[in-house]
């Protein structure tokens, strides 16, 4: 056996020991944006593909295909199975555990990890008579929310446009290829987007406005980090 060969045996020998880490899946699991508060995982795992043991913080997921899976948490070794459809939204807290992929389609989630505990419960805000689920009630629904998070769809019909209204930071997803202008304020700025299913953009808290200008409805989560 040549000394590179053996070299390269004795590499792989050593990973297959070595205990999984969290994050630890690049062929199944990559980090797509990370800042001071979220990491978001984009996650694809093959029909029949098991992945070892591995951690995620609380946060979000978004299902952007159907799929089937099981999972066995650790330590308690609890088994869980189910089908889960495109455009799931759901709220998960930190879990250890092994997972595999037991349908027959790709199993493909955003999984959006928060980095910080939640605030400190306090006196309740004054309304924001600009929020988005004031103002964009026919476009714009809650999903859920907690003291971490808000979770929103954003569903608008080529050619409907929004009026001004207000976000506070956090990240869209998008489900849906489509065409976007937008005017933000108080800057009266102009730009226009063309999204694809499957991307993820942070922004800081928004006054906008947003107009669909493509021939195709928008379809998009919006996750608001409190």
């Amino acid at each position: 056996m040549s000394r590179s060969r053996g070299l390269l045996i004795a590499s792989l020998l050593l990973a297959a020991s070595l205990p999984a880490q969290e994050g630890s899946h690049p062929n199944t699991q990559i980090v797509i944006l990370e800042n001071e508060f979220v990491r978001v995982v984009d996650i694809r795992v093959p029909p029949g593909v098991f992945e070892p043991e591995h951690s995620h913080a609380r946060g979000v997921t978004i299902a952007m295909s159907d799929y089937d899976n099981e999972t066995k948490s650790i330590p308690d070794g609890k088994i869980g199975r189910g089908h889960t459809k495109f455009g799931e939204v759901k709220w998960v807290e930190p879990v250890t555990h092994e997972a595999r992929n037991t349908g027959t389609t790709e199993q493909h989630v955003i999984r959006i990890e928060l980095k910080k505990d939640a605030p400190p419960v306090g006196r309740s805000a004054t309304p924001d008579p600009l929020d988005a689920l004031v103002i964009c009630k026919d476009t714009q629904k809650l999903l859920f929310e907690n003291a971490y998070v808000r979770a929103i769809e954003d569903r608008a019909p080529a050619g409907s446009a929004t009026a001004k209204h207000t976000h506070k930071r956090g990240l869209l997803v998008q489900l849906s290829d489509y065409d976007s202008e937008t005017t933000t304020w108080p800057d009266g700025k102009i730009s226009r987007t063309h999204a694809t299913a499957g991307g993820v953009n942070w922004s800081e808290p928004v006054m906008h406005e947003v107009k669909n200008i493509g021939a195709t409805a928008t379809y998009a989560i919006r996750i608001e980090v409190k």
